[in-house]
């Protein structure tokens, strides 16, 4: 498949590689305090604008797999890649389609099934019903620091209700069967139940059951924007299970 040229954005200059994949209707600038922190970590961080959103080219082909092809082609073998929402369907699209795209991934609430659910369609297109400026956001979503509020109102004037609509309106894709058969390390998050989790704690501890190289946690208090909400607590999450997989992975390559 033919794949366009995505605008990135990049932090830090370690040996370690990760990649951070956004959600819909979001950019690579809300990724603005993951990427230097995983910087201090020894990471060279790229994050790219999904195909229709922020500054990459626009697009008439919004599927899982046309977004992923654009993806694909920013590289492989990646040291960490994590997706958030859309962006964790992609991130699996991309493992499906090659098996050695990432060494790790982090999951954050993704979008384990795309397909057009009136729930969802509602909750993604109700902000485009009121101003799309900061203050907005930030009155919408009060725990966002301002840069976050900043960042998502830029990316929603950027992306518009048409990329939403048109991807929404893809044909319908359902990862689970790659999640459940991941041969990688996973962090899989999931939001509150309470605050409209796309991974419920039900479906989230049925994959890690199944499958032990993935470890499921649902971050309390934290809504589908949980870098967003819970930001703290999120990095923490983030931080230590990034040293726990690093340690066991030493002492594999020790071992033999």
């Amino acid at each position: 498949m033919e794949h366009l040229e995505l605008h990135t954005q990049t932090w830090g200059s370690g040996d370690k590689q990760a990649l951070l994949v956004h959600g819909l209707s979001s950019n690579a600038a809300g990724w603005w305090r993951l990427g230097p922190d995983l910087a201090e970590l020894g990471y060279t961080v790229t994050a790219p604008d999904l195909r229709s959103h922020g500054e990459s080219p626009r697009s008439d082909d919004l599927s899982v797999v046309g977004y992923a092809a654009d993806v694909l082609a920013l590289g492989s073998h990646w040291d960490l890649v994590l997706g958030h929402s859309l962006g964790g369907a992609v991130v699996l699209a991309c493992v499906e389609t090659d098996p050695g795209f990432a060494k790790t991934l982090i999951l954050e609430d993704p979008a384990i099934k795309m397909e057009d659910n009136p729930l969802i369609r509602e909750w993604l297109m109700d902000v485009f019903n009121r101003p799309l400026t900061t203050e907005q956001i930030a009155l919408d979503s009060p725990r966002w620091h301002i840069e976050d509020a900043r960042a998502k109102a830029e990316a929603l004037r950027q992306s518009g209700p048409d990329t939403v609509d048109r991807t929404l309106n893809a044909p319908t894709w359902d990862g689970s069967r790659i999640l459940a058969s991941l041969a990688i390390p996973t962090l899989l998050l999931g939001a509150d139940p309470t605050l409209m989790a796309l991974v419920p704690p039900e479906v989230g501890k049925a994959f890690a059951a199944a499958n032990s190289l993935i470890k499921f946690e649902t971050i309390t208090n934290g809504s589908h924007s949980i870098h967003r909400d819970e930001y703290r607590l999120f990095w923490d999450r983030v931080r230590d299970w990034l040293t726990t997989t690093s340690a066991a992975e030493n002492e594999t390559s020790d071992a033999t």
